[in-house]
């Protein structure tokens, strides 16, 4: 039974990352008519199915913000974890792409994600981290922004965190790789203008 159930929620999970996008708007007015119709669970259900939406076209706006390409690179668009989130209950929305050096080992992993866990925003969790010791490395700027690289001496690899004002988590993560490359991919995101969005 256990099996089955894990296989039935691969499955929503899947289908909830793959499904057809609706208009949000007309679910949100169909589940305001079954909820004048005293039918709530297909006012819960069509609502959300309209926070999935929502939260795909959140996930995309994302992405946009993300470097297409970059020389020497080959891109590939991560998995986004939107709508499993979604059906699931979890606040988060995710947007990554990642880069693999042409004729090379090195691997850059760009990953934006928005939303909270808990109640708690990404940039507290990232504060509360750093004062309680859970977060350490070398503190450094990227056009202004401030972010913390922690690099694997002897491995090649390591990762830069950074949280704008509004709560957004910006990392860029390296694998048999250059150090300076953390500050220059993460160089390449518009990190005012995400910013400037409403988490």
């Amino acid at each position: 039974m256990r099996n089955v159930k894990a296989i039935a929620l691969v499955g929503l999970i899947v289908f909830a990352t793959t499904g057809y996008a609706e208009d949000p708007a007309e679910l949100i007015q169909s589940g305001a008519d079954f909820l004048s119709k005293g039918k709530y669970a297909k006012a819960v259900e069509d609502l959300q199915w309209a926070i999935r939406e929502i939260r795909m076209l959140q996930a995309e706006e994302l992405k946009g913000f993300l470097p297409k390409e970059v020389s020497g690179y080959d891109a590939y668009d991560e998995e986004t974890d939107a709508g499993a989130a979604a059906i699931l209950n979890i606040n988060l929305i995710e947007a990554g792409r990642r880069f693999e050096a042409t004729g090379e080992n090195e691997i850059v992993t760009l990953k934006i994600m928005a939303g909270e866990m808990g109640g708690t925003g990404l940039g507290a969790m990232m504060k509360m981290a750093q004062m309680y010791g859970g977060q350490s490395g070398e503190l450094i700027r990227v056009n202004g922004h401030k972010g913390t690289v922690e690099w694997e001496d002897g491995s090649n690899g390591g990762k830069l965190t950074m949280v704008l004002d509004n709560d957004i988590q910006v990392t860029v993560e390296i694998s048999e790789g250059n150090k300076d490359n953390l500050k220059t991919f993460a160089g390449l995101i518009d990190l005012d203008g995400l910013e400037a969005l409403s988490n």
